[in-house]
């Protein structure tokens, strides 16, 4: 029995780790590929963005009633949901030419991966035997850049030589054979379940919302993410329009970041030992630095890439402190599953409106005055951020 739930802890690992890669995947192979996609879907290049907009969509509404819906129905079923939106809503996506039809299917895969990544919430949180608590939120902080890393180059790598379709297609069965493996593993819900109604799913936000400090927290880290997110979003056409690369040769700069972003993970624990206050600050001021050096397109190329990746790994410092922070600064709160999935339902609407606005204005503004606006809201959410943090975390730790 014991060998048993060892073996089902580490499956579960594993399988939430695939199933974020793989829908990691999907979402930022967008950005790069967005001269295919263009082709593909006989659209404006600026408007092949609504593509991530219309997911996102997805990704925020299943975010938002996934902690209710895991409260009226057993996690199980919420799984088989989420496995049918998301395999299907890939498999959907690349068998059809209609970009309206696509934004749709697009919301529909969201949705499935919003609802999952509660799921992953209460499992970390309140579900998963201590022994791989660690683990998992490695594994889950990992997974996103790894998609980037290698991921999304294997994806191009494939369009190339076989099919972007194709390789889409092979993601989706990936997401359902990980989704099952899942399901084999997971602990029984046994909790009491109450009806789903909009009244209960509006009172258990409104209660958080009324947490002490959720209020300037969570805008902070809306602001602060345009400037992320914002990045991500148009980076294929930011690699386009300043250093002239086609599709295939965007692969290798997002193989470069993707590692910096993966090995950071691994790598703050050790620099936790300078002191989480210290380290907070450097991190983030050194991410506005290397974002300004590299935004405007002035550096050569592999430099720019150098400071993309310091980009990438400072944003990853100082986020992976904020989740250390949470339970500190919301201290009073007793509802860790909302909390928790507040984390990423906020930080995927800020992906949704800026690569909604950057769809809609990117080639009226251009990208100069598109990066001084990411810029200008990393140092505004950041400030924000401090605002909470000096009152609550920094109070009590040393510098």
């Amino acid at each position: 029995m014991k060998d048993l739930n060892w073996v089902k802890g580490w499956t579960l690992v594993i399988a939430s780790f695939a199933v974020v890669f793989a829908f990691s995947t999907v979402d930022h192979a967008i950005s790069p590929l967005v001269e295919w996609l263009q082709v593909f879907f006989g659209v404006a290049a600026e408007n092949i963005l609504w593509l991530i907009s219309s997911c996102t969509a997805g990704i925020v509404a299943g975010l938002f009633v996934g902690p209710q819906f895991i409260k009226s129905v057993r996690v199980s079923r919420a799984v088989w949901l989420s496995l049918l939106m998301m395999a299907g809503g890939v498999w959907a996506f690349v068998a059809t030419p209609s970009f309206a039809l696509s934004l749709a299917v697009r919301f529909v895969f969201g949705l499935g991966a919003g609802l999952f990544s509660t799921v992953l919430w209460w499992l970390a949180y309140e579900s998963i035997d201590r022994r791989f608590y660690t683990p998992m939120i490695t594994v889950l902080t990992a997974a996103r850049p790894m998609a980037v890393a290698a991921g999304v180059p294997l994806v191009m790598y494939g369009g190339q030589y076989v099919s972007w379709r194709w390789s889409f297609a092979a993601l989706g069965g990936i997401t359902a054979l990980f989704c099952l493996a899942f399901l084999w593993a997971a602990p029984k819900d046994e909790s009491p379940k109450n009806p789903f109604t909009p009244k209960a799913l509006l009172q258990r936000y409104r209660l958080a919302w009324n947490t002490p400090r959720l209020k300037t927290f969570f805008s902070a880290m809306f602001i602060n993410r345009l400037c992320y997110f914002g990045f991500y979003s148009m980076l294929g056409l930011w690699f386009i329009g300043h250093y002239h690369l086609n599709t295939l040769e965007i692969a290798r700069p997002l193989m470069a970041i993707g590692i910096c972003e993966t090995l950071i993970n691994f790598v703050v624990p050790f620099l936790l030992k300078v002191g989480p206050k210290k380290l907070f600050y450097v991190s983030v001021l050194g991410n506005a630095a290397a974002f300004a050096v590299f935004a405007w397109g002035v550096l050569p190329l592999w430099w720019a890439i150098v400071f993309i990746g310091l980009f990438a790994m400072t944003d990853r410092v100082y986020n992976m402190l904020l989740l250390l922070f949470i339970p500190k600064v919301f201290d009073s709160s007793k509802d860790r599953t909302t909390i928790g999935s507040l984390v990423t339902l906020v930080s995927w609407a800020a992906l949704m409106a800026v690569s909604w606005l950057e769809g809609a204005l990117l080639d009226v503004v251009g990208l100069d005055w598109t990066a001084l606006f990411l810029l200008l809201s990393l140092a505004v959410g950041s400030v924000l951020y401090v605002k909470v943090l000096k009152r609550t975390v920094f109070a009590a730790v040393p510098s």
